[in-house]
This record gives structure tokens, C-alpha cells and sequence, in this order.
């Protein structure tokens, strides 16, 4: 009974020993039909496999559309970073509801511990990672 858990602690240990530390920083222009989007809320965060996804960052963008995001995570493989542009941009016009729509851009692995990455974020085009639309009562 105690060997398997003494092998597991062990295993546990070595993950850690080989885990690394790994950064991404993000920077880019939200776009909603070709204007600059302000005031859309941009998450930076890191896809994992067998636990929750974990946030590294978040802003909102300025009132030109442009963001910065910096992050990182020790992993044990390659982190595999994202952004999450929460925004109004081609949402149905309901008058007693706020709609909003979620969209998903990987950053390439290439751009990690590289913080030279610059992205145009195009939002009125629907992506196949679209978590699709969501309206809400607003809060009085």
C-alpha cells in the first residue's frame, strides 16, 4: 500500500524538477469594421489538458483598440497560450438585453518567451472558436 503512493510522490517531484518557466506577452489593435474597438475586455490565458485553463492577464482596451498582455506558467511541456476578446462587435440589437460575443485566438508557439508578438484582432468575423453569442438582462 505505501509503495504506490511513495512512487507517485516520486513522480510528482520529478514533473516539478522539470517543469520550466515560460512567457508569452501579447500586444495588439481590437478591430470591428475596420474602426479601432475601445472598451472590449482582453484575457490572456493558458490552455491546460486536465485542470481548469489558467488566466495570466486581462485589460481592456484603450480607447484606440489597443491592448498589451503579459503572462507566464511553469509548465512541464510547452504552454499553449491564448486570447479571449469578450466584445459588442456584430451582436443581435436586443432592446431589453446586452449582448456580447466571445472570441478565442491561439498565439502562436513561436511567439513564447518572444515579446515581439503584434496582432490585428479582426472581431467581425465569426471564428470556428467562437464561444457564439450571449445576451443578459442588464443590472439595474
Amino acid at each position: 500500500m505505501m509503495k504506490p503512493v511513495i512512487f507517485a510522490l516520486l513522480v510528482a517531484l520529478l514533473g516539478f524538477s522539470e517543469a520550466k518557466m515560460q512567457n508569452v506577452t501579447v500586444q495588439g489593435i481590437a478591430v470591428c469594421e475596420k474602426y479601432r474597438l475601445p472598451n472590449a475586455l482582453v484575457e490572456l490565458w493558458e490552455k491546460d489538458t486536465f485542470d481548469p485553463n489558467d488566466l495570466l492577464d486581462s485589460v481592456f482596451t484603450n480607447e484606440q483598440g489597443e491592448f498589451k498582455l503579459k503572462g507566464g506558467e511553469d509548465e512541464i511541456g510547452n504552454i499553449e497560450p491564448f486570447i479571449r476578446v469578450t466584445h459588442k462587435c456584430k451582436t443581435s440589437v436586443q432592446p431589453d438585453k446586452v449582448c456580447t460575443r466571445k472570441t478565442e485566438y491561439f498565439v502562436p508557439k513561436s511567439s513564447i518567451n518572444d515579446i515581439r508578438l503584434h496582432r490585428y484582432v479582426t472581431l467581425d468575423i465569426v471564428a470556428k472558436e467562437e464561444k457564439g453569442e450571449e445576451c443578459v438582462k442588464p443590472k439595474l
